[in-house]
């Protein structure tokens, strides 16, 4: 899928409401469940496959290191 405006758009969104989860499961005062943060960031990749947007692979890679206990960093905004 060629890059559009409003693809970016979605990717971006998607990337911020991503690393919104993220920080939520790595917060002191209130971290949530990483099931709870397991099924967002599932559910935000499933959108971002039916949209063939790149952040799709990216929240892949942040789901398997959530499943498999790993320190999961924030999503960098692509060059």
């Amino acid at each position: 899928m060629k890059p559009t405006t409003q693809s970016l758009t979605t990717d971006t969104a998607i990337r911020n409401e991503a690393n919104r989860v993220i920080n939520a499961l790595n917060h002191s005062s209130y971290p949530i469940e990483p099931i709870v943060a397991e099924s967002v960031i599932e559910s935000l990749q499933i959108v971002a496959e039916s949209l063939d947007l790149s952040i799709a692979k990216t929240l892949n890679v942040r789901l398997i290191a959530i499943r498999n206990n790993i320190h999961v960093n924030q999503i960098q905004r692509s060059a």
